[in-house]
């Protein structure tokens, strides 16, 4: 294992921390944008998410690749740092820090991507519940009265301009 196999690890590490700490950064502006009922925008940074975990996905491609080179068997952050500290302390303790941060990240974003799928699951059931409003408003009623003007209901006679007069 080679000094600069070991800078560009930590390069790419780096590097997937940022992209975490820009999912990070997507999921509260989604979480503000449900908030708010802005779904005109809700498109775009969903998009904008997708393309970060692209990024993510290919850097950790990267890091598999590297690790392959460096005679790894994974390319796992506890395998990095047990493999480091058996030749350079220093980077073990570099890349330990680097694993803390992207288990917070993580836990971060696993709250953030909970409460934005609770306010899209009350969005969703807000919404049905205003459509079943709606539609019982205009729904037709039909069966209230028969050919002769009563009531079915009540079975009696109500003001009604179908009724004769006698």
């Amino acid at each position: 294992m080679t000094t600069e196999q070991i800078q560009l690890l930590e390069n790419l590490i780096n590097q997937e921390i940022d992209e975490y700490k820009n999912i990070e950064k997507l999921y509260a502006d989604k979480k503000e944008i449900l908030v708010h009922c802005k779904t005109a925008e809700l498109y775009e940074i969903d998009s904008q998410i997708t393309d970060t975990y692209k990024k993510i996905k290919n850097l950790s491609s990267m890091r598999k690749n590297v690790t392959k080179s460096m005679n790894m068997l994974s390319f796992s952050m506890s395998d990095i740092i047990k493999k480091l500290k058996e030749q350079d302390e220093a980077a073990a303790k570099k890349f330990e820090e680097k694993k803390a941060i992207v288990n917070e990240l993580a836990q971060k974003i696993f709250n953030l991507e909970k409460t934005n799928y609770e306010l899209i699951k009350h969005g969703m059931l807000v919404t049905n519940k205003t459509l079943e409003i709606f539609l019982k408003g205009i729904k037709p009623i039909t069966k209230e009265y028969n050919q002769k003007g009563k009531n079915i209901a009540k079975d009696q006679l109500e003001m009604s301009s179908i009724v004769e007069e006698v």
